[in-house]
């Protein structure tokens, strides 16, 4: 089974996506930058981090791109929610998700240098 395909609209990588739009929000509060910037800098890279995977050639669907960036904001207003309507930071939890986001995604790296997913 491979579970690192890339989907038409979600695959693994949308778990990636969501974690990742969570901890640029967590990054974001606790640099002290406001909800609106927060948002507009997390939006701006995980726009970004989709024109990086088109130029280096990771083909998905156009509608998979979209819902990765739309996934990856779902997980920002996620962690908006709990941030800046709480106040409350914990780092240990915010590390623990780091170390969950890297694991997930080495995994789909090497899974991808295994089997040349395009």
């Amino acid at each position: 089974m491979n579970i690192w395909k890339h989907g038409k609209y979600l695959d693994l990588w949308s778990l990636v996506h969501f974690l990742s739009g969570f901890l640029l929000c967590g990054l974001f509060y606790w640099l002290g930058l406001g909800f609106i910037w927060a948002f507009v800098y997390s939006t701006f890279l995980l726009i970004l981090w989709e024109a990086f995977e088109f130029i280096i050639k990771i083909i998905e669907p156009s509608v998979n791109v979209t819902v990765d960036i739309l996934i990856g904001l779902i997980g920002f207003f996620l962690a908006a929610w709990f941030y800046f309507l709480s106040n409350k930071f914990d780092a240990s939890i915010y590390l623990a998700l780091v170390g969950i986001t890297f694991a997930i995604s080495l995994w789909g790296f090497l899974d991808f240098l295994k089997r040349g997913y395009r």
